[in-house]
């Protein structure tokens, strides 16, 4: 048996990934009574028959003959459902949908997305939607986007050549190669780029065409499905339904389940549960009370409810197997290796991280090392005191990783009380790439607050050059022109040369004329220095350095040396060396 591929739609936020897949369900509707579209637990089954419906004329054309029974698209889009159809070595997802609006072209998700799918090594097409909203567009009312192009005027077809082009050279910066869907010479060497529109529909034949031919096409060893064979699946979410209890939606997406079956899973200790399915259930397609029907059998791919025991415990974002005594050994360690695979290497001075699902769990991981952001600790569930409290001993040494991160994760009110209490801050996020970016942002701010009160204080490294022909006053003060090479001077700076001999003390510093506090690197400024003889202490064309003293070098190392550029870093060295100080690495 062939089964349905699984299909993902990833993408930046408000490009249309929701409406892509509405218009998806929509369009297979009027073939309901003949088998059209049925709705799963988190996911929508488009039939073969609905793509012939939709893409039949286009089938013909290319001469494709379908042999998919349809296709199984999860109905959450995003990363976070992509990274939680979990298996050993990647996601159960066999093909992704990566929705670009070709208005706007990549954004950070979008590039977020694009690295996700490499790392699972998951075949894609990129749908370059909203294409109705360029300028000039005129609505064909048909579903192919080749038949809607012929409509348009030559300047429209021009521009979005124009942008389809320039998503082929973002693609390529992450090494692959593509084109437009009808201009693709090689399926296996090329990614496909599909222009659509969810709103009008346009394009939402090849979209399904392309889904379809390239998972039957390349895909077919992997789709292959024995009702025999072990079964197995990834827990998506554990939910409260009315008269049953707690629930597994699971997806299922190899063999068979039955009612009575024994199944196995993690659960949020790390420890392995063994339990009987009470119960299967898909959405009931008619009106009635109860929102489930019972089923006996669910072959793969399907989406359904489990009702069983252990499912409150049940670890979301893993997989679950089909229990078998000869089996039992190998499935528990199958198992376990999942945590294993993602298990942190605990840094004592390193951020918490919580998340509501395996997967989102490995994918933030993934993302938090490749920005060389040091791990505490990385689990499921939701943020407790002991995280607060852990965080807090981090955040005494060092404030910028005293932080938790939660994913979808529950915070009670005591335990926000309590961080707040603390100074603990708590990145609370539904979007795993806004972890980063307003991490980032909080960083900076935390960095330049800090800057600003401990360097109004501290002599900072700083290398000032002494313009020729700019001696204003030779002594009494001496007062003459200088340009900061590197970091900054003010007032009531210590001055020393290139030996590192005490020169003397700035009294004052003048711009345009204007006395100001400091001056820094690039400006052009007037000092005045009081004991110093222009001609002897200092000559023009001479290089001055701040004479930091040593316990300030101590604590700019400590505690800012992160809020130094690293110029001034560079200069820091040089007047270590000159003061004969141990050099500092870093």
């Amino acid at each position: 048996m062939i089964r349905q591929p699984i299909v993902c739609v990833l993408g930046h936020v408000d490009h249309g990934k929701t409406t892509l897949l509405d218009t998806i369900r929509r369009s297979g509707v009027a073939g309901k009574e003949s088998g059209g579209i049925t709705q799963h637990v988190s996911a929508s089954e488009v039939p073969a028959f609905a793509i012939r419906m939709l893409a039949g004329d286009l089938l013909e054309k290319m001469k494709i003959v379908l042999t998919l029974p349809g296709l199984l698209f999860i109905d959450t889009p995003g990363h976070e459902a992509f990274v939680n159809l979990r298996k050993r070595g990647g996601s159960i997802a066999d093909i992704a949908i990566l929705v670009i609006d070709i208005n706007q072209g990549m954004q950070n998700q979008t590039r977020e997305a694009i690295g996700i799918l490499k790392e699972y090594k998951t075949p894609f097409i990129v749908a370059a939607t909203k294409i109705d909203a360029m300028s000039g567009w005129k609505n064909s009312n048909k579903e192919s986007f080749s038949e809607a192009l012929k409509l348009q005027r030559n300047d429209v077809q021009e521009n979005l050549d124009i942008k389809i082009y320039e998503l082929v050279g973002q693609l390529s910066d992450f090494g692959f190669s593509a084109e437009r869907f009808d201009r693709v010479s090689d399926f296996t060497k090329q990614i496909a780029i599909v222009p659509v529109s969810a709103r009008t529909s346009e394009g939402i034949s090849e979209v399904l065409l392309f889904v379809s031919g390239l998972a039957q096409r390349f895909l077919e060893k992997e789709l292959e499905n024995s009702e025999e064979e072990l079964t197995r699946g990834a827990i998506l979410e554990v939910k409260d339904e009315k008269g049953l209890g707690r629930t597994l939606d699971v997806i299922i997406y190899k063999g068979s389940l039955e009612e009575g079956d024994l199944i196995t899973f993690l659960k949020i200790d790390g420890n392995i549960a063994k339990s009987k399915v009470k119960a299967i259930l898909k959405p009931s397609s008619e009106e009635r009370e109860t929102k489930f029907r019972k089923v006996e059998k669910a072959v793969a791919a399907a989406g359904v409810k489990i009702a069983c025991d252990f499912a409150d415990e049940a670890l979301v974002g893993s997989s679950f197997l089909e229990y078998r005594q000869k089996n039992a050994a190998e499935t528990e360690l199958e198992l376990k290796n999942e945590i294993r695979e993602i298990e942190v290497a605990s840094e004592d001075d390193g951020v918490i991280i919580k998340a509501d699902a395996l997967g989102s769990l490995e994918a933030i991981v993934k993302l938090f090392h490749a920005e060389k952001i040091p791990i505490r600790t990385a689990s499921i569930g939701k943020v407790l005191k002991k995280d607060v409290m852990e965080s807090g001993s981090v955040g005494k040494k060092d404030k910028l990783l005293g932080v938790i991160f939660a994913f979808h994760s529950q915070i009670d009110s005591e335990v926000r009380a309590l961080a707040e209490f603390e100074g603990i801050k708590i990145f609370d996020e539904k979007i795993i790439y806004n972890l980063i970016l307003n991490y980032k942002e909080w960083k900076d701010k935390l960095l330049s607050a800090e800057r600003k009160t401990a360097f109004s204080t501290l002599t900072l490294p700083a290398k000032v050059f002494l313009m020729p022909n700019h001696c204003f006053r030779v002594s009494n003060p001496a007062v003459f022109g200088v340009q900061i090479m590197e970091g900054r001077i003010r007032k009531e700076n210590r001055l020393m040369d290139d030996k590192g001999e005490y020169v003397g003390e700035i009294q004052g510093i003048q711009a345009e004329k204007e006395a100001v506090e400091e001056a820094k690197k690039g400006q052009e400024v007037a000092i005045s220095m009081a004991g110093v003889t222009y001609g002897r202490q200092v000559k023009e064309k001479q290089v001055l350095y701040t004479d930091i003293h040593e316990e300030e070098i101590e604590i700019i190392e400590k505690k800012y040396l992160q809020s130094l550029t690293e110029g001034e870093k560079e200069i820091l060295q040089e007047i270590k060396k000159l003061k004969g100080l141990i050099s500092f690495s870093f």
